[in-house]
């Protein structure tokens, strides 16, 4: 049941899930708000 949730987060091992991409623009953006300040 774990295992099938844990996949959808990160499909392959070292591979780009849609967590990681969210994480990713989460930064981006808040890396652009700074740089603003």
């Amino acid at each position: 049941e774990v295992a099938a949730k844990a996949s959808y987060i990160t499909p392959v091992p070292g591979g780009v899930g849609p967590m990681t991409i969210a994480m990713l623009l989460q930064n981006t953006f808040l890396a652009r708000q700074w740089n603003q300040a």
